[in-house]
């Protein structure tokens, strides 16, 4: 009876799919961990992309360039990967006083990259953030004019002709060259290093922005901002202000207001803090130095969000020539950005470990740019419709789905994990996506 009552259930999903269009489900991001470097060369821009072996090396896929001297697409100096994996925006800081060039480029399941367009924004776009899948955010950065963070809508529907649309934008101060997302996809910080501020926004729906706070740090510049994972600290490095040794730490409430910490600034054996990122776990801080180029690291107080130095470091080599640096699943990865002095430039690998030390793979690895600086990483998510685990899409999996299909939260035979859109409800979406990789391993 439980079998003809499934294939009941099948039947009546399938008619009910056909009534309403459904079909497959289309996902275009890279099936493997990636990374993507935007090379900022003044006479060539460039973005590669990258896979990793086994042993976490990195294996270079693609290099697209994004412009050639004087084509505005010279430069590409920020990257920002949306959260689906599927869409690249890259800022480009050329020399013009006026406006710069935005270039999306589409990531295929490969890792392979397409540039599908190029948009003007306002001079000079030092950061660039994905708010979410809709909304991408920019930064106005002068010395001269008020600084800006502008909110652009996306469109990707047609994938040859995307559209950026601008929705907002906000008075960020008078040198605004940061930003971070909280990740809960409803807040983000901007930095000003000119006056010392931090502010929050919160982001509506529409992405139109407002102002919650505008937190001072002092007489420590507020650089490299980020977020941490679990939405609870925000640091930044302080460069050559406050004795040129400080990284500035706040805690974070639910609403995404700051508090500094108890003991902030803390103080860095590295000279010239500049950029900090977290652990995906949020328990380590990794923070990268412009004087000495070294990557340092420091346990994070899960409480109070003190900072103690590991003593564990990586010098890049000559000053300034530390590009960025992420960390993705287990790997920190660093960008060395010039060939002064030593020769060499490129992607280097860590492998990440408990302690704070992290170990290299393999060699640096060439990015067939100029000027490799920033990095954006990408986890592709878990299965999806890979209900039991076997790395496959098959027909135990479209059962759990058959089994369950119709039923919502609090229901007997509510299967959570079938809600693939999170609806609460197990319904035609859920269906057709999983019909959609219905066959597929991962």
């Amino acid at each position: 009876m439980r079998f003809l009552h499934t294939v009941g259930r099948f039947s009546r999903a399938l008619a009910a799919l056909s009534l309403a269009g459904g079909g497959a489900a289309a996902f275009a991001q890279s099936e493997q961990r990636a990374c993507f470097v935007a090379n900022n060369g003044n006479l060539e821009g460039s973005v590669t992309s990258f896979v990793f072996d086994a042993g976490n090396v990195p294996v270079l896929v693609d290099r697209v360039i994004t412009g050639v001297d004087p084509d505005p697409g010279t430069n590409p100096y920020g990257i920002t990967l949306s959260p689906g994996g599927r869409w690249l925006a890259t800022s480009h800081t050329t020399i013009s006083s006026t406006f710069e060039q935005i270039t999306l480029i589409e990531v295929s399941p490969d890792a392979t990259l397409r540039i599908a367009g190029e948009f003007q924004t306002d001079d000079s776009p030092l950061d660039l953030q994905w708010i979410n899948d809709e909304y991408l955010a920019v930064t106005r950065t002068s010395l001269s004019v008020q600084n800006q963070v502008i909110v652009y809508r996306f469109d990707g529907a047609d994938p040859n002709a995307p559209t950026l649309s601008e929705v907002d934008r906000e008075n960020t101060g008078r040198f605004t060259g940061y930003m971070a997302v909280h990740p809960n996809r409803q807040i983000i910080y901007t930095a000003d290093s000119t006056d010392n501020w931090i502010r929050a926004f919160a982001v509506a729906a529409d992405g139109t922005l407002t102002l919650l706070q505008t937190m001072p740090t002092g007489g420590t510049f507020p650089l490299g901002i980020d977020v941490s994972p679990d939405g609870t600290k925000l640091y930044g490095g302080g460069g050559i202000s406050n004795s040129g040794n400080k990284v500035v730490g706040y805690l974070l409430a639910g609403d995404g207001t700051l508090t500094q910490m108890a003991g902030s600034p803390f103080i860095s054996p590295g000279a010239s803090p500049k950029l900090a990122r977290f652990s995906p776990d949020s328990s380590i801080l990794y923070v990268a130095h412009g004087t000495d180029a070294t990557v340092r690291s420091f346990l994070i107080d899960s409480e109070s969000g003190a900072l103690t130095s590991t003593g564990f470091s990586f010098d890049v080599g000559l000053q300034g020539s530390h590009g960025d640096h992420v960390t993705l699943d287990e790997m920190l990865l660093i960008t060395d950005d010039t060939t002064a002095i030593d020769g060499i430039r490129g992607l280097y690998s860590f492998d990440r470990l408990a302690d704070g030390d992290f170990t290299m793979n393999g060699a640096i690895v060439d990015t067939q740019g100029v000027g490799p600086t920033e990095i954006a990483g990408w986890t592709p998510p878990p299965c999806v419709g890979d209900f039991d685990g076997d790395k496959t899409v098959g027909l135990s999996d479209l059962a759990v789905m058959l089994g369950a299909f119709g039923t919502c939260s609090g229901d007997p035979g509510y299967v959570a994990a079938a809600d693939l859109d999170g609806s609460g409800c197990v319904d035609l979406v859920d269906l057709s996506t999983l019909l959609g990789v219905f066959g597929s391993t991962c």
